[in-house]
């Protein structure tokens, strides 16, 4: 991979991978994107973080965004599969999860499966996604599809991990001030992004001006904080719309908008359309009759 040089493919928020050639000793490299090896078969040796690890078949590894990885050597029958994650991917998948259990995966990064069901379980979401990425153009919700497979995925990792025996390799690491205070402000948005929207109310929490709160998220994401909180926002709205019956109006309730108005205005910005058509456009045929 050339961190340099990748780039998803439009439409997609997600690459798929596959790995099924001998590699020994390879330059060290930039992962610039979360991204998840499942090992298939054989084994591989890899220096990440300046840490060796030794991947083994039915081991995954969890690769933080940003960070450094070498290959040392792999047996000649090694194969395994990759799947990189665009950051807002992980951001709109995670929603409503704290903020430890996301850094759970990443900090301990190998995983071991022993139990069968779910060594299945995580075979089969790989290939789904696998799968997909010749179908992309085949699906009207291609977004949910492959969303819900990622949170599905995400959710089994962090279960693996609390089981893990594995060292964390941050644990002895510190965080800077901006890691610190990009951790809480996400802890925030999981509380509180439902009924405040305003990039003030964060920063107030945080005891910092508004101003560095942008700084700190242009560092981190490339988008402002009110970016990043209407991301929050409209990924749940989504999924209110197309999940529960509930009106518009009490979602726009539920969600601390003064008016439906407002909240139809707030949502079209974002999305392109009204709140009621992308309910109608995700739920088939089947239009919602919107009463209260």
């Amino acid at each position: 991979m050339n961190s340099e040089k990748f780039h998803f493919e439009k439409g997609l928020n997600y690459s798929i991978f596959h790995v099924n050639t001998p590699t020994t000793r390879v330059e060290p490299f930039l992962v610039p994107f979360p991204c998840l090896i499942l090992c298939t078969k054989g084994w591989a040796k890899l220096s990440y973080n300046m840490e060796n690890y030794d991947i083994n078949e039915d081991n995954i590894f969890c690769i933080f965004s940003n960070t450094t990885l070498k290959g040392i050597d792999t047996s000649s029958d090694f194969q395994g599969i990759g799947i990189i994650f665009s950051n807002d991917t992980i951001i709109d998948t995670t929603i409503g999860f704290k903020a430890e259990y996301l850094a759970s995966i990443f900090a301990i990064p190998k995983k071991q499966i022993s139990d069968p069901h779910v060594k299945d379980l995580v075979h089969n979401l790989f290939r789904a996604l696998d799968a997909y990425h010749d179908l992309e153009n085949q699906f009207d919700r291609s977004t949910d599809f492959v969303y819900g497979i990622i949170r599905c995925l995400i959710i089994t990792l962090a279960e693996v991990s609390k089981d893990s025996t594995e060292k964390p390799i941050f644990s002895n690491t510190p965080y800077s001030t901006t890691d610190n205070y990009f951790k809480d402000f996400l802890r925030l948005l999981s509380d509180h992004s439902k009924t405040q929207h305003n990039v003030a109310f964060y920063a107030d929490k945080l005891c910092i001006t508004p101003k560095y709160l942008n700084e700190i998220c242009r560092k981190k994401t490339k988008h402002t904080a009110k970016e990043v909180i209407t991301r929050h926002v409209i990924a749940q709205i989504k999924s209110a719309l197309i999940v529960s019956g509930t009106s518009v109006q009490r979602i726009a309730y539920d969600f601390n908008f003064c008016d439906q108005s407002s909240f139809g205005k707030y949502f079209k910005k974002a999305v392109g359309m009204a709140p009621m058509a992308y309910r109608n456009k995700h739920n088939g045929d089947t239009a919602f009759i919107d009463e209260d």
